[in-house]
């Protein structure tokens, strides 16, 4: 099935039990009946569906941005959870975000990022730039990366460690989400568009992706990281699709979008 229209646009806050849960409506079927089954309850915490806050499904402009990294699905930590309930402004990022509002949407991934200590995609961007010690460095260059750079998640709800029960629930035969279905929509739509010239770079689950997306596999600007387990951004260790370094290429993009700082 093709979805060309936001689910985004439609979210649904209700509780679940005690627990509010933020989805989008089009997902919400889908969603309850995983939560209902028996070894969903038996599922360790840290493997549990996180779904009090705003999914990040993805973040930064994917109809526009010059590159897209892809990753697995959003993670979740008490701190975090804290950092987001504090921080309306963050809430309301977030939200603007799914929904592709003109003009409010933003690269929001290290905003609640504070002091030397870099969070999870603040150590991977920081390797693109000379000179960048903390958090405040990288954010410099917030206005690039919301004009350049975006990020998307294969599976759009937050958990602390991905459960591989999901890839029984939401996969091709089973039926994605209708979230997941406009995302793998829309990033097939620019990558066959010969005006745009998009690179992909894709930094973990690379099978669950081609399965998503087919055309990825054929595409001349999509990467891999050498290491899924620890993807790393540096030019040197992204590789094209059929594993021959990509350096020159990355590079090539990065220095042509940083001249225009």
């Amino acid at each position: 099935m093709t979805v060309t229209k936001n689910p985004w646009n439609d979210i649904l806050t209700k509780t679940d039990g005690d627990k509010k849960v933020i989805v989008a409506a089009d997902d919400w079927e889908q969603i309850k009946y995983y939560l209902e089954q028996k070894n969903y309850q038996k599922t360790k915490e840290e493997y549990k569906l996180q779904l009090d806050v705003y999914p990040q499904h993805y973040v930064g402009n994917i109809k526009t941005a010059k590159i897209i990294v892809l990753s697995k699905n959003p993670g979740y930590s008490e701190d975090f959870k804290n950092l987001y309930e504090d921080n309306k402004d963050y809430q309301q990022t977030c939200l603007n975000n799914l929904q592709l509002k003109e003009n409010e949407v933003k690269f929001h991934a290290f905003d609640l990022d504070q002091g030397d200590k870099f969070g999870y995609w603040g150590k991977k961007f920081k390797q693109w730039f000379k000179g960048v010690k903390t958090n405040d460095d990288l954010k410099k260059y917030s206005s690039w990366f919301s004009e350049y750079v975006a990020l998307a998640e294969y599976f759009p709800y937050h958990s602390t460690q991905y459960d591989s029960k999901l890839d029984k629930s939401f996969n091709k035969k089973t039926s994605y989400l209708p979230t997941q279905q406009f995302l793998f929509n829309l990033i097939s739509k620019r990558i066959v568009d010969k005006d745009d010239s998009v690179t992909i770079i894709i930094t973990r689950s690379y099978n669950k992706w081609y399965e998503a997306i087919p055309q990825l596999k054929e595409y001349e600007n999509c990467y891999e990281t050498s290491n899924p387990s620890n993807p790393s951004l540096k030019p040197e260790n992204l590789l094209k699709v059929k594993r021959y370094s990509a350096k020159k290429e990355v590079e090539k993009v990065l220095d042509d979008s940083l001249k225009k700082l």
